[in-house]
């Protein structure tokens, strides 16, 4: 799941749903699971000033990613792994609403993954820093994927906004936001980039093999 909006002058508009379905790709032969087509609309706000940007309602996504659930459901699929990749508080509460609805009227299991945030640790480890939106781990996962999606780091600087506590402009006044003035954004090194993006799978698939587990020893009643 991810929505079309800015990433900065240097990533593409569908930065957040195509590193999910790559992420996704990488990881169903390790899981034994099956990709469905990916969701690329969701909730935007901050950034609906730039040109590009589309946001759904809250309520339409909720009902779409239930609605999307309940089919795979019908089809015997009632274990799913939402890979997401935007984090506007409202995508992320409608998300989570539609999961746990899901659960509750047809029993269908799921986790959530917010890549970007599972790998912060990851992305302090090898590039010394979070980079917040459009920042170094999009900019790396990107560049693994394919680097030709990857515009000239000289027109990063000009876009990069560091947010404040207490201070919340609408829109944001950049498309690259970064969230800790101690981080930065720059754009790495290709084989920095696919280390990073092979790591960040190979971590993310022992987390989620754990909870696959966890599901199979419910269902076995052990």
């Amino acid at each position: 799941v991810g929505v079309l909006e800015a990433h900065g002058p240097h990533l593409p508009l569908g930065t957040d749903f195509i590193i999910p379905q790559h992420l996704a790709e990488l990881l169903a032969s390790k899981l034994n699971a099956l990709i469905a087509p990916a969701v690329p609309y969701g909730v935007v706000h901050s950034l609906l000033g730039y040109p590009g940007s589309i946001s759904i309602g809250k309520e339409t996504l909720k009902g779409l990613i239930k609605d999307l659930m309940k089919g795979l459901a019908s089809n015997g699929l009632d274990k799913v792994i939402i890979l997401n990749g935007h984090g506007s508080r409202d995508h992320l509460d409608a998300i989570s609403e539609a999961c746990k609805e899901a659960w509750r009227e047809d029993g269908v299991k799921s986790v959530i993954v917010n890549w970007w945030i599972y790998g912060e640790e990851l992305s302090k480890e090898m590039f010394g820093s979070v980079g917040g939106h459009a920042g170094t781990e999009e900019t790396a996962a990107i560049i693994a994927i394919d680097s030709s999606l990857v515009k000239n780091e000289e027109e990063l600087s000009d876009q990069i906004y560091y947010t404040v506590k207490g201070i919340e402009p609408v829109p944001a006044p950049g498309s690259v936001l970064i969230y800790d003035r101690d981080d930065k954004a720059y754009i790495p090194d290709a084989e920095t980039s696919r280390r990073f993006i092979q790591e960040l799978v190979s971590r993310m698939a022992e987390e989620l093999k754990k909870v696959i587990k966890g599901w199979d020893i419910q269902e076995i009643g052990i």
